[in-house]
């Protein structure tokens, strides 16, 4: 029943798009039914399940921005009242094989993995099983084993959950740097050997000195997003990318979201190439070799960095998760309480900063992700729209998000009438 009616949803949207198109090829119909049955279930979408008159505007926006910002290849995917009305690829997923992107290719989508792993403690804040005064190190924290024994600033015992999520735990990276991106210093500094692990970097963390009292002062921390990644660990018992695949991601139709790897060779199916065009673009490889690296594969280490910059989605799995989050439910209902949305948005007392987002304005709500060879825009707008632009590009020169916020929002203006479909229906 469940596959028939899939079938029946392909077909609807088959109808829509021909009446968009003016294209009447009844054995185009039939060709689709084929794929549809052959899949028996989902399609992977295609740019031409967006390819319609009214989205006209939206095309020649993003086109703009990605000859202002000079973007090898990028994913776009739009939501309007909680359906995904748009989802398309533009420019290259491999510059030099001339291989177009696809609304099914896979990028490296940095920082936005922090929504990620904040919606997982949440998750476990909604279920009891862990809360957000909880502190995170001493003998009644989270994380008490021997590895966590040698802090030297007493103040680390007061850094509770909330701290790791709104980034007031009292780290700063004026000390000695971002300790998720300097394996030589961490390898100099405590004579420990190549390939550095996370263990590593959590000793060299905490015998170190914490300049700000927990709670505070608001300072960027990608090792407290790293850090939340080990708590839920402790927590649930599972590997971190297990758990969230299994209790958040694939119970609601995300399945091929993953932690990235760090070479060229970890590509997987469907997985961009990526490019940057910035100055400094290469860079000792992380892993001790004593090699020069192109930047985006080996001059940092994507699965350690995982809770906080690891994961690979499409631009339509992100919009699968935002949906999960955004606080409206008319189509698909919040996993999250209405209370801790609250919070997520506008925070939890002391340094008024949210959790997961990157920032908030009103009904404004987005996530920047940034790795070399990453550019992402995730994006709960106003008036019921949310989107996605994913690049596979570190751009030369010009602001990605303000750029492509600009170009977005703009072609949205000018979309005259909107199409009825549901993209998600029949997406994989």
């Amino acid at each position: 029943m469940q596959i028939r009616t899939r079938l029946i949803t392909v077909l609807c949207f088959l109808v829509v798009l021909l009446s968009f198109t003016g294209v009447d090829k009844g054995e185009q119909v039939n060709e689709e039914l084929l794929i549809a049955e052959a899949t028996a279930d989902r399609l992977s979408l295609t740019n031409e399940m967006s390819d319609l008159p009214a989205f006209q505007p939206i095309d020649s926006m993003v086109e703009r921005a990605m000859r202002s910002l000079r973007l090898t290849g990028a994913s776009v995917a739009l939501v309007k009242n909680e359906k995904l009305v748009y989802a398309k690829g533009f420019g290259y997923s491999d510059k030099e094989k001339k291989e177009k992107v696809e609304p099914y290719h896979l990028f490296r989508i940095g920082s936005v993995s922090k929504l990620i792993t904040a919606i997982a403690v949440l998750k476990l804040v909604d279920e009891g099983k862990i809360g957000l005064d909880d502190y995170v190190f001493g003998e009644e924290g989270i994380l008490n084993g021997k590895l966590y024994s040698n802090i030297s600033n007493k103040n680390v015992y007061r850094i509770k959950v909330k701290h790791l999520l709104n980034h007031t735990a009292g780290w700063s990276l004026i000390t000695y740097g971002d300790p998720m991106f300097i394996p030589h210093k961490i390898h100099k500094m405590d004579d420990v050997s190549y390939p550095i692990e996370f263990d590593d970097v959590i000793k060299f963390v905490i015998s170190r000195h914490l300049p700000y009292r927990p709670g505070t002062r608001f300072n960027y921390s990608n090792f407290g997003y790293s850090l939340l990644g080990r708590v839920i660990e402790e927590v649930t018992g599972d590997d971190y990318e297990d758990w969230v695949q299994d209790e958040i991601l694939e119970p609601n139709g995300i399945n091929k979201m993953r932690i990235a790897g760090s070479f060229e060779k970890d590509r997987v199916k469907n997985e961009v190439k990526y490019y940057d065009y910035s100055v400094d673009n290469e860079q000792l490889a992380f892993n001790g070799s004593g090699k020069k690296v192109y930047k985006p594969y080996g001059a940092d280490d994507i699965e350690m960095l995982g809770p906080a910059g690891g994961w690979l989605a499409t631009g339509v799995d992100l919009m699968r998760v935002l949906v999960l989050v955004d606080g409206y439910s008319k189509r698909h209902k919040d996993i999250l309480s209405a209370d801790l949305i609250d919070k997520m948005v506008n925070g939890v007392g002391g340094v008024q900063h949210p959790l997961g987002w990157r920032s908030v304005k009103g009904q404004h709500w987005w996530r920047t992700g940034t790795l070399s060879g990453t550019s992402a825009l995730l994006t709960r707008d106003i008036n019921g729209y949310s989107w996605v632009i994913i690049s596979n590009t570190t751009p030369r020169r010009g602001s990605f998000p303000g750029t492509s916020r600009w170009a977005i929002r703009e072609g949205i203006k000018m979309v005259k009438s909107w199409p009825t479909q549901d993209l998600f229906d029949i997406s994989d």
